[in-house]
């Protein structure tokens, strides 16, 4: 599947209470038809989320909503000129000055322009950095030399390796699942779904319980940390709380697959040894030691037959 990799330049990342457009940190970037790019930008894109100094992550374009909107243009009061490019001054009067004619005034000239505003989601697929990079990491990365624009292509080799270098493993696994996935044809349908009745409180019992922190990979953002039950709920519709730990989203899928498990003779993860074989940046995961207090530990019969069936099932695949 081709897909673009984007820069975008979001102020809400920084200053909340300050945001361009509606952005949501972590979950939608929006931005209009007066941005250069906004027609380019797919589902299936790859965006990378930075402010003025930071880079704070990337997540993968799921949706995009358009709509119409009027946007309020400041512009330099020069009717020659009436160029956007203007700045307050913090300290020093008048308050505003055009970058283009250098005209100097206290209160732009404000101008309605009829835009579309788009916005893309990206919260199923967002990966937050760990800590988060500087913005001279994208030296280099940028696919055009045009330095301004809010949105910015960004070459797909190079972006794979400035995530790699700085989400590590996260990042290696993401990516590697995003190359293998396929187009997905869009639009909707009406569907019954079967939804699991408590599984939001059932989380925040184990938020309480165990803190923020993965079972295997330790303490992380609570938003990315999912409930996981050690038994399958389809066949036993219930919650427990010493059935169930909190795993980072993608340890969740792998604990799920049987591609990683907990020896309760030693309370330490195992990796499912195919797995290890192909991808060694696993290692990391390999008998490390549950990180749960002792006294917390979930049931040892229900472990053990996770850790069983694991095992049956890595045998199965050799």
């Amino acid at each position: 599947m081709s897909r673009s990799i984007w820069s975008c330049h979001s102020r809400v990342a920084a200053t909340p209470e300050d945001s361009l457009y509606g952005d949501v940190f972590g979950g939608r970037y929006e931005y209009d038809s007066h941005v250069i790019n906004h027609r380019q930008v797919s589902v299936g894109d790859l965006l990378v989320i930075r402010d003025r100094h930071l880079i704070h992550g990337y997540g993968v374009v799921e949706d995009i909503a358009i709509r119409p909107e009027i946007k309020l243009m400041q512009r330099c009061v020069n009717a020659e000129c009436r160029s956007a490019a203007i700045q307050p001054r913090k300290s020093r009067l008048p308050r505003f000055r055009c970058n283009d004619c250098h005209a100097e005034f206290d209160e732009p000239v404000i101008e309605e322009k009829d835009v579309t505003l788009y916005s893309a989601s990206y919260e199923t697929w967002w990966l937050p950095f760990a800590s988060p990079a500087p913005v001279r990491a994208l030296d280099g990365v940028y696919a055009g030399r045009d330095r301004q624009n809010a949105i910015r292509r960004l070459d797909t080799a190079e972006a794979h390796a400035m995530l790699r270098f700085h989400a590590g493993l996260d990042a290696e696994l993401h990516l590697q699942l995003l190359d293998r996935a396929q187009p997905i044809v869009g639009g909707h349908v009406d569907a019954l779904v079967k939804r699991r009745i408590g599984q939001q409180r059932f989380r925040e019992r184990l938020l309480d319980r165990y803190g923020a922190t993965c079972a295997v990979t330790g303490s992380q953002p609570d938003a990315v940390l999912d409930a996981a039950h050690l038994y399958t709920y389809a066949e036993r519709p219930v919650h427990e709380e010493d059935g169930g730990l909190l795993l980072r989203a993608d340890v969740h899928r792998m604990f799920d697959r049987l591609l990683i498990t907990f020896d309760p003779a030693t309370w330490r993860s195992r990796v499912a040894p195919g797995l290890l074989a192909r991808h060694d940046r696993l290692q990391v995961m390999e008998d490390q030691p549950i990180v749960v207090p002792d006294r917390l530990r979930p049931s040892v019969a229900l472990v053990e037959r996770h850790h069983r069936a694991a095992r049956e099932r890595w045998r199965e695949d050799r």
